[in-house]
Parts: C-alpha cells; structure tokens; sequence
C-alpha cells in the first residue's frame, strides 16, 4: 500500500513545479516589457531608534552570577549572551525569582524597539499599493486572500522553518481574534525557531561549513553566527564583523567568513561581491566581463582593497612543525590540527601587495604593476557620494574603509541586494533576477517595489526580522499562491507567493518536530569552545607549549571531560555530537540525531536526508536546490526517516491516539502534517481505513509523502 500511495502522491509532488528559468541579461531583452507607471512615493516609515542592548548581572538559585546580554525568552527557555560572545540557553526556572520576572520584563522592552503596529500595517500597504499599480498596468491583479490554513503553513515554513503542531494549528484555526495572523507572525519571528531558520538560510548564503581548507574546523565561526542572529544583529552589523574580523579562528569566529578563501583571497573577493551586493564580477577576474561593465581592472582595483590582509601565518606553521619534529612522541594527527588553528588568522600588513597579474592585456595597467584600491561605482553619481570618500594611504585599514563603505545606507547597492534577497526568502522568487547579479535596477519586476524594500531596509536600520514582519503582514504575501512563471516569456509581477517545494532544511525540521514535537526547538548544537584548546599562547612557539595544547586538544574531543569552555567534547560521527547540546538533549531514533538542522553537522554527509534533499555543499553561495529525485523517494520508502514518519513514538501519532476516536485522530494527523482538518471526503475515507485496520502509524506516512506537504502554497 505505500508503494502506491508514494508514487501516487510523492513523484505528483516533485514534478508539479518545474524550475524557475534564471534570465540572463541577453533574454530579459526578449522578455515582454513592464508597463512604466508613475507612483506617488511611498508612505515614511519611521527609522527605528537605536537599541542599547540590555545588559544584567544574572544570579541563579544557587547565587552563581553572569553578566550577560538579554537574548530571548521562549516557553520555558531563556537565551543569553556574555560580553565574550559565549552563548546560554537554559530553563528560566535556573534563575533566581528576580532575575526571571526581568527576563520577562526584556521581552517587551525588546518589543518596544521594534516597529509599531501602526508602521508595519503602513509600510505593509505600500507594498500591496505599488504592487496594485503594476498588477493593474499589466491587466492583471492580485491572487484571492490566501486561506487560514494556507497562510499558517505558509508562515511557519516561512518564519520558523517548520510545520506547525497539531496543537499550534487548532490555537491558530480555532481563534477569531481579528489581528491573530499579525499576532502569529510576531509570535514566530521573536522565538527560538526563527533564529534556527535564519541560520539555515543564512548558512547557504555564507557558504558556512564545519570545515574549510584541509580540514580545518570552524565550529567557532557558526557557534559567533548563531550567537550574533539570537541578539538579532542588524545586517550591517553582521556583515561588518565578518569583513573587519581579526585573530585566530580558534580565538574570534567572526574570521570564519574570510578565512573560508585564506588560500584563494581574490576568489573571495569574487564570493564577497556577490552575497552582499548582488554584483558578478567573477568574469573579470580574468578578462574584461562579455555580457556587463566591469572591467579587469575594476575587480582588481576592488581587491586591492584586501590586498594588505594575510589570513595564513606561515611562520608560526613552520615552527610548529620544527618544535614537534623533535619529539616523536607527539601525535602527528593531533600537531597537525593545533598546526592549523594557529595558523590561518586574519592579519593586516602595512603594505598593499596585489599586482596586476602577469596575463594583464589592456593598456590601462601593466602587468606585474601595484594595484591602487578603488571602488566601483553603478553611475556616474555614485563617487560624488560621501561614502566614496575613503583612505586609500594607511593599507592596515583598508579592510576597515571597505567595510565602511560596503555596509552604509548609502551604498548603492547594500541594502538593496539583502532586501531583494529577502523578499526572495519570502516569495521564491526576487524582485530583481537573478538574486546574483542586481546591477542594473530597471531590470526589477517593479522598480519602485524594490525601492520601497530598499527604504524599509534602511528605516529598520537593516534588523532583516523587522523586514520580513513588514513583507510577512502585506496583502501581497498574504494572497493566494501562483504557480512557477515562464520568466523567458516575462517578468512576474507578484500576484501572489510562489508555490515552491520545501527546502531540504524545511522537509527535515518539519519531520522532526512531528516526530518530537517542539522539543526539538530547544535542542542547540555548540562546538566551539572546544576548539580554543588548540590556541598557543603569543611569543615563541615552544615543544612545551605544543604538548600542553595536545593534552587540552585530547581532553576536550575524547569525551572524557570538559572542554576549555566548560561543556563537554563532541566530534565524530552526528551521533557523537550528542555532549556538544545545550538546552534540551537530543533525542536518538534509526541512528539519526533528531535536531533541528541547524543543530546538525554543516553541510550534512552527502548520504543524509538533507544532502539528498537538496542541501548545499556551501562551496559557493546559494548552493541549495530543491529539485526532486529517486533518492528522495527511497529515503522516504526505505530509509531511516521513513520508519522514523511511522514510529508509533511519532509525538504527531502520539498526539492523534489522545483523541480516541477515528474521526479524531485523523483530524489530528491531518493538522500535524498538512495544517488543516480534513475534508468531509477525507475523513469519511481515512476513518474507514482505520476501522479496517489501517495503522495510524501508516496514515501518517502517507500524509508525509503527499504532495501537499512537501509544498509550501
């Protein structure tokens, strides 16, 4: 029976979208022309004012303290934040009486930092109001209003990255409260799940993996990333942090997005133009770009930029290597990681050494030449800009003046490229295609749409939360979904969200939390404290200090005591991980970990659910897909998540057996998996089934396998 009900349901699924045609420039020639409309500007929005971040001396019943930075409070759980970076997450009863009730009190001050009601309903209308315009201009219109239990799956996927529960859908579909979808979204995008969904998006966005190089590990750098989205860091900020970064990686994180390119830095350049400002100079790299402006000379002259930063300490490499060849009795496996912790570092000379290469044809440099940094313009108004004004004389700060101009709100592009990059997240497709390459904006679906995401951008001094609560409460995300456009015949002007199959991350979390419930919320992977073990300390590298590095690498990996940061080791296999959590510990079923995948090894092993479902191998942006295959439907037929969907100690069987009926629990089933009640057909066809013997366990595997729950509408 679930040989025909996949083929019947699963293989309809994955070929009921077909995939969304990129259009280059050449073809957006072709494409039929949008109608140009004059619209009166956009309503204000009020810039948000600046957040001082909330910081207290934290006691815990037994009169422990920690001075630490309010992060959030979900449920039972608070997350902190101590001044050198370090992550808590814990149950609030650990605090003291006191300490809890200011918890408490942190969550509203933080709601008072955010946009008013008032402001998101109006920046929220301009959206529908300059969508309208063009919708009407091209004799269409906006899809119908999207059901309640349309827009409830849809906000879960969206915001927390998972299906809701059986019993967070009844709270949801049962309420008549007549702002409960504002009061829903900003439910979602203040909780734990949102932090995790941020990251897995983020993560494909970052190229973020466990490891770079030959093997280096980075757990640090995604423990800084989660850290900085759970204070809900605003964009510039983030993206700031991770330019001008300095140290080990072993000491400071936030190095882990440019050492990822230590060894190939003018790629990185290449990687870095791409994610934060939408610009494809990889071409011109090598030559003059065929199909855009950029010259060989202006990627190079961007590079310069970095063209004083070392991200490899050669040096201390060479003397690790020279202190341990005296000792045989020194692991070589384990010199060899501490080798590689102390050595990539980001470092800023007092010399710009980039050169035109010895290949350079054109007659505006010479081969073998010193490159003079400069920044890009897209028109001839951009230099006049105050932001162009930077210092090109001092190269130890040219990282610095870069990330400056990159990250202002005058950048011509900046805010921009993350708010086309967020609408994307939101409605499968950008304003602007490809999301990559935004250089020239009248290419935009609407131009005045993407000015007005720009400005929202910049009045929520990039908060991407405060973003996306805007986008999520507007008509135009609330509307019904369209089908996959032929973007070869034109341009879609948003009618509606796309419907889009569910990424590998969003398929895996929403398995999960059928399987656990919103335990798995609570369930957070830490691995980098372990990695300071390996740190040597600064002067002379010594045999000594080598050895007392490889003790501490031993104790904290071995799982046989605590590691530097105070938490025990993990490593190894994704079972192996299991002492590296905080909060709740995760639950072990079919030799799978059941967290969230934000909590799992990054990327997964090419032979896990997510990886065959479409995760990204981060070595290049945007690497994700979320095309179907044969895989797929072995791992859902055959596979450990198979038998995991049709465990009887499935919290999603366990919650329908509560009810005691079968009309009840197929109702049950059906909101767990698909977000809504049945229909009287289904209902009427399921209960029968059960009265004839079909388990419970089985219909909820058919319900995984439909194609309704692996889209998103």
């Amino acid at each position: 029976m679930r040989l025909i009900a996949l083929f019947a349901c699963l293989f309809l699924g994955l070929s009921a979208q077909g995939a969304v045609k990129k259009e280059g420039k050449k073809d957006a020639k072709k494409a039929e022309p949008v109608i140009k409309v004059v619209t009166p500007p956009a309503a204000p929005v009020a810039a948000l004012g600046e957040r001082a971040a909330i910081w207290h001396e934290w006691t815990d019943k037994e009169g422990q303290k920690l001075e630490a930075r309010f992060c959030g409070l979900a449920g039972e759980y608070i997350t902190l934040q101590s001044r050198d970076g370090r992550t808590f997450h814990f149950k609030l009863e650990m605090l003291s009486a006191e300490d809890a009730d200011f918890a408490k009190n942190c969550v509203e001050r933080n709601r008072t930092n955010s946009f008013s009601p008032a402001i998101i309903a109006s920046a929220a209308a301009d959206i529908d109001r300059l969508v309208g315009v063009v919708l009407t201009a091209n004799k269409q219109s906006l899809n119908a209003p999207a059901t309640d239990e349309q827009f409830l799956r849809r906000i879960y996927l969206d915001a927390a990255g998972r299906v809701p529960t059986a019993k967070e859908a009844s709270a949801f579909l049962s309420s008549n409260a007549p702002d409960k979808r504002a009061k829903l979204i900003d439910e979602l995008v203040f909780s734990p799940s949102y932090t995790m969904q941020m990251f897995n998006w983020m993560a494909d966005l970052l190229r973020v993996k466990d490891t770079f190089a030959k093997g280096v590990p980075a757990f640090t750098f995604e423990d800084w990333l989660k850290a900085r989205l759970a204070a809900d860091t605003p964009w510039d900020k983030l993206v700031s942090e991770m330019i001008t970064a300095d140290g080990r990686l072993c000491d400071n994180g936030a190095t882990g997005f440019m050492l990822f390119d230590a060894e190939m830095p003018l790629d990185g350049v290449s990687n870095l133009m791409t994610t934060f400002l939408g610009t494809n100079m990889a071409c011109a790299q090598c030559h003059d770009h065929p199909l855009a402006e950029w010259k060989q000379r202006d990627f190079y002259q961007m590079a310069a930029f970095f063209g004083a930063t070392d991200g490899k300490d050669e040096a201390i490499g060479s003397a690790i290597k020279k202190a341990v060849r005296a000792d045989a009795t020194v692991p070589k496996a384990a010199a060899l990681k501490i080798e590689q912790m102390n050595t990539f570092r980001m470092e800023d000379t007092d010399k710009q050494k980039l050169t035109f290469p010895k290949d350079y044809k054109y007659k505006d440099a010479k081969a073998g030449d010193p490159v003079t940094p400069s920044l890009i313009a897209w028109s001839k108004g951009d230099k006049s800009l105050p932001i162009y004004n930077v210092n090109t004389k001092t190269p130890s700060q040219l990282r610095d003046e870069f990330a400056r101009w990159l990250t202002s709100p005058q950048n011509p592009r900046f805010a921009t490229n993350i708010a086309n990059r967020i609408w994307k997240k939101a409605f499968g497709l950008g304003v602007i295609e490809p999301v990559n390459d935004i250089d020239d904006l009248t290419e935009a679906s609407s131009p005045e749409l993407m000015a007005h995401l720009t400005f929202v951008m910049k009045a929520a001094k990039f908060d991407l939360r405060e973003v996306q609560r805007v986008i999520y409460n507007s008509k135009t995300y609330q509307a019904s979904a369209s089908a996959t456009p032929d973007l070869g015949k034109a341009k879609y002007l948003f009618n509606g969200p796309l419907v889009r199959r569910l990424s590998a991350e969003q398929v895996w979390d929403s398995l999960i939390v059928t399987a656990v419930g919103t335990y798995a919320d609570n369930v957070l992977l830490r691995r980098g404290d372990d990695l300071k073990a390996m740190a040597l300390p600064a002067g002379k590298v010594t045999l000594a200090e080598v050895k007392n590095a490889v003790e501490r690498t031993k104790k904290a990996f071995s799982g046989g005591g605590k590691a530097a940061g105070g938490k025990k080791a993990a490593g190894g296999s994704a079972l192996g991980l299991a002492n590296g959590y905080d909060g709740d510990k995760p639950i072990s079923r079919f030799s799978m970990m059941l967290a969230r995948a934000s909590e799992l090894p990054q990327p997964s092993s090419e032979t896990h659910f997510l990886r065959l479902w479409g995760q990204g191998d981060r070595l290049l942006a945007d690497s994700a897909t979320n095309d179907g295959s044969v895989p797929q439907v072995l791992q859902m037929m055959n596979g450990s998540v198979g038998k995991l969907v049709a465990d009887v100690r499935s919290a999603a069987v366990m919650d329908a057996m509560k009810a005691k009926t079968p009309d009840g629990e197929v109702t049950s089933l059906y909101l767990s998996y698909l977000s809504r009640k049945p229909t009287n057909k289904e209902l009427i066809a399921a209960s029968k089934s059960l009265k004839d013997g079909l388990a419970l366990t089985d219909l909820a595997w058919v319900l995984a396998n439909t194609r309704e729950f692996l889209f998103v509408q």
